[in-house]
């Protein structure tokens, strides 16, 4: 789990058992899932095609009321409003964690749920631009990498 971003690398298969633990543990689409211990704070929504998966004693899964977009949420989490309230709910010590009175307790701004679905757009939109940006960005650098090469070998005419 990353700030706002589900990493997928590096990831442990596990056979679940059928009991209740796994059945507590399995993330469904729109979950939101919260690192409660380390670096705390960071968020990620569960896609909706996303395959069975169960999550460890390191995160929680957070499963919101029907006026709440998961990607909003996830978002306020880990803006400064949401950074704050984490850093001041942890207790320090050896340790860094979060139970789930400390989870229960985190406040955040809950405007009506078309703007919040308005602010994901809007978002996903400028995402999509930077990612195209960055992907423009890496092939121009490597066109320039390429013909400086050149230029050094003396294959330029």
């Amino acid at each position: 789990v990353g700030m706002n971003s589900l990493k997928l690398k590096d990831l442990i298969l596990v056979e679940a058992p059928n009991n209740a633990e796994s059945k507590r543990t399995k993330v469904k689409p729109g979950d939101i899932l919260l690192s409660i211990t380390a670096d705390l704070g960071r968020t990620c929504v569960i896609p909706s095609d996303f395959p069975t998966a169960y999550i460890n004693q390191h995160l929680a899964i957070l499963r919101l009321k029907n006026n709440y977009n998961p990607n909003f949420v996830s978002h306020v989490f880990t803006s400064e409003l949401g950074i704050n309230q984490f850093k001041k709910l942890n207790k320090g010590g050896v340790k860094a964690g979060l139970n789930f009175d400390d989870i229960r307790s985190l406040e955040f701004i809950n405007p009506p749920l078309n703007l919040q679905n308005q602010y994901c757009e809007i978002l996903y939109k400028i995402t999509n631009q930077k990612n195209k940006n960055l992907d423009g960005l890496n092939i121009t650098s490597n066109l320039f990498n390429s013909l400086l090469q050149k230029a050094f070998n003396g294959e330029l005419v």
